[in-house]
C-alpha cells in the first residue's frame, strides 16, 4: 500500500462523518442521503490524485462536497414531485378481483340465459345487449308490447333460477 493510499483512506475515514452531515442537510430521504453521501465519497476518491495541496484538505472535501450537492439538487428539482400514496385511495380502472368477479357473474348469467325457453332468450339477450324494446320489436319482428312482456317473464324465470343456484 503507497503513502497516498493510505492517505487516502485517513480522509475518507476523517471526512466521511462531514459528507454524511453536508449530504444530510440537503436531502431529507435517509436513503437517499446516504447515496449522495457515497457520492461523495467517491468523488473525492476519484479527485484525490489532482489534490496539489492549493488548500486544506477539509475544504477540497468540503468543495467537492459542494459540487456534488449541488449536481444532486439540479437532478432532483427536475424530477417531478412524488407524493405518498393514501390507503384510501381508489384505482381508477378494476382491479383484477373485481375483473374476476365480473368474468365469473357474467357466465353464471350466461349459463342461466341459455336455459330461457327460445322466444323469451331473444329478448333477453338483447336487452342485457342494450337495445331498446323499439329496436328488439323491429329485430325480431314482434311488437313493442310483446317484447316488454317477454322482458319482464324472462326477468322472473332468471330471478327465480338465480335465486334457486345460490341456495345449491
Amino acid at each position: 500500500m503507497t503513502l497516498a493510499d493510505t492517505s487516502l483512506q485517513r480522509l475518507l475515514r476523517a471526512y466521511a462523518p462531514m459528507c454524511h452531515r453536508l449530504a444530510s442537510s440537503h436531502e431529507a430521504d435517509p436513503e437517499l442521503a446516504r447515496d449522495l453521501a457515497q457520492d461523495i465519497l467517491v468523488a473525492v476518491w476519484r479527485a484525490w490524485p489532482a489534490f496539489r495541496q492549493q488548500c486544506s484538505e477539509r475544504t477540497y472535501v468540503a468543495r467537492i462536497a459542494q459540487y456534488r450537492i449541488a449536481t444532486h439538487v439540479g437532478r432532483a428539482v427536475r424530477e417531478p414531485r412524488l407524493a405518498p400514496l393514501s390507503d384510501d385511495l381508489v384505482a381508477g380502472e378494476p382491479t383484477p378481483e373485481d375483473h374476476a368477479i365480473r368474468s365469473d357473474e357474467r357466465a353464471l348469467l350466461t349459463a342461466h340465459v341459455r336455459l330461457l325457453p327460445i322466444s323469451l332468450r331473444e329478448v333477453a339477450v338483447l336487452l342485457l345487449e342494450g337495445f331498446s324494446p323499439a329496436e328488439i320489436a323491429d329485430t325480431l319482428g314482434i311488437t313493442s308490447n310483446a317484447v316488454s312482456i317477454r322482458g319482464l317473464r324472462a326477468r322472473e324465470l332468471l330471478r327465480v333460477s338465480l335465486e334457486n343456484s345460490d341456495e345449491r
